[in-house]
C-alpha cells in the first residue's frame, strides 16, 4: 500500500462485507507513512447474521479499539424528501416528523443519517439513509462484549471515495463516478468538487459459477442488440440547481455516520454525536431504481448491464441535476473479469475506466473489501 493516512501509528479497526461474507481488518500507518492493512479475520456469513461477528472475533484473537463499519448501499433504505426552509441547526429536530410520513414502517425501527441535498427559496431537499435499528443493535452488542465501540457507520460509496481521496485519485474539478459490484447489487455514486453529489443502488445478481464468456459469433450469425434497461430513471426535481463548493477531498463527508438517533430510540439525548453542523451536499438518491439482472442471466448479459447503469447514472446527473461532465469512472469488485468489463465500458462510455483496487498501485487480498476497509478505517 502506498497511501498516506491522516492518523498516527495507532491501529484502527474496520468491519466490512456484503450479503455473502464479512471481513475484519486493522489499518495503521507504517513507519514509512504508507497505509498498512492487515486482514484479521474473514467469514462466509454476512455481518447482519448473528454468527458473523463471533466468528470474526474467534479468528482475529485478542483485539481492542474503535471500529468503523461500512456496508453496501443496498443494505440501506434511501429516502429523498423536502422540508420547509429553516436554519440548519433545526433540521435534525424537524426531520423525524417529515420522515415518519414518508416511511411504511415506524421511524423507531431505523437508525439514520441525513444530508442537505439542495437549497431553494421555500424548502430544503434532503436525502436520508436508514438502517434497521434492531440489526444495528445486534452488531453493536457483539462489539460491546469485547469492550469495543463502533465509531462510524456508513454506506460503501462514502468509504470508496474516501479511499480514492487518500490516494489522490480524485481530480479537484472534474466529476467522478464510482460503481461497486456486489454479488446481488451495484452501488453507484458521483463525486464532484469535494462533494458526494449522487448515490443510487441497483439490484443486479451476478451469475453463479466461474466467469466465462461464450465464443465470439461468426460473421454469419444474427446480430443481437444490447439488452436495454426496463425502467427509466426516476425524475425528481427538474429545477434543482446544485451550487458548487471548494474541493476538499480529504474531508469528504468526514462527519457522515449512520448511528443511533434520539428520534429513533425515543431517548432525549443521542448516544453518539451524529450530525455535522456543516452542510454535506448530495443530490436526491434514486432508491432501488434501474434494471434488475435476473438470477439466470448469463455473464454476457451481466457485463452489458453494468455500463448501461453507469450511463443512466451519468445521464441523470447531467440532465436532471445539471451536474458537470463525468470524466472519471472507477469500478470496484470486477477483478475476476476486469479486462472484459473494462473494454465494454470504455467503448460504450467513451471514458477509460479505472480499477478501484488499483488506485493505490496494489490489488492485494479481497481488493474491494480492502479498499473499503482503508476508506472507512481512516474516517475518524
Amino acid at each position: 500500500m502506498n497511501l498516506t493516512l491522516p492518523f498516527g501509528p495507532k491501529s484502527y479497526l474496520a468491519l466490512t462485507g456484503d450479503s455473502q461474507c464479512a471481513m475484519l481488518a486493522s489499518v495503521k500507518r507504517s513507519p514509512s507513512g504508507a497505509a498498512d492493512l492487515r486482514i484479521l479475520a474473514q467469514t462466509d456469513s454476512p455481518v447482519t447474521e448473528e454468527v458473523a461477528i463471533p466468528r470474526l472475533f474467534a479468528g482475529a484473537g485478542s483485539i481492542r479499539g474503535r471500529v468503523s463499519l461500512t456496508l453496501p448501499l443496498s443494505f440501506f433504505e434511501l429516502v429523498s424528501l423536502s422540508i420547509p426552509i429553516m436554519p440548519d441547526g433545526a433540521v435534525g429536530k424537524a426531520l423525524p416528523y417529515h420522515l415518519a410520513k414518508s416511511l411504511s414502517s415506524p421511524l423507531n425501527e431505523y437508525t439514520y443519517d441525513w444530508q442537505i441535498t439542495g437549497r431553494f427559496k421555500d424548502r430544503l431537499q434532503l436525502t436520508v439513509y436508514l438502517f434497521p435499528i434492531a440489526t444495528f443493535h445486534k452488531i453493536r452488542r457483539e462489539f460491546s462484549r469485547k469492550q469495543m465501540e463502533i465509531a462510524f457507520f456508513e454506506p460503501d460509496v462514502f468509504s470508496a471515495f474516501a479511499f480514492l481521496a487518500m490516494g489522490k485519485s480524485l481530480p479537484a474539478e472534474d466529476a467522478s463516478l464510482c460503481a461497486l459490484l456486489w454479488p446481488d447489487s451495484i452501488s453507484l455514486a458521483v463525486y464532484e468538487k469535494g462533494r458526494l453529489c449522487l448515490s443510487r443502488t441497483v439490484h443486479s445478481s451476478r451469475p453463479q459459477g466461474e466467469f466465462a464468456l461464450p465464443a465470439a459469433p461468426s460473421l454469419d450469425d444474427t446480430k443481437h442488440e444490447m439488452p436495454q434497461a426496463e425502467n427509466e430513471l426516476l425524475v425528481l426535481d427538474q429545477g434543482q440547481n446544485m451550487g458548487s463548493s471548494p474541493a476538499d477531498p480529504t474531508g469528504i463527508l468526514a462527519e457522515f455516520c449512520v448511528l443511533t438517533t434520539p428520534a429513533a430510540t425515543g431517548n432525549p439525548e443521542p448516544e453518539t454525536e451524529l450530525f455535522s453542523e456543516s452542510e454535506t451536499a448530495t443530490s436526491p438518491a434514486l432508491e432501488h431504481t434501474g434494471s434488475e439482472t435476473q438470477p439466470g442471466a448469463s455473464w454476457a448479459e451481466y457485463l452489458s448491464s453494468i455500463p448501461l447503469e453507469i450511463m443512466r447514472t451519468r445521464d441523470y446527473y447531467a440532465a436532471i441535476q445539471k451536474g458537470g461532465a463525468i470524466r472519471n469512472v472507477f469500478l470496484g469488485g470486477a477483478d475476476a473479469f476486469w479486462p472484459e468489463l473494462s473494454e465494454s465500458c470504455d467503448s460504450l462510455l467513451g471514458i477509460k475506466c479505472k480499477s478501484l483496487a488499483a488506485a493505490d498501485g496494489s490489488a492485494g487480498e479481497a481488493p474491494l473489501l480492502s479498499a473499503l476497509a482503508i476508506g472507512a478505517g481512516a474516517r475518524w
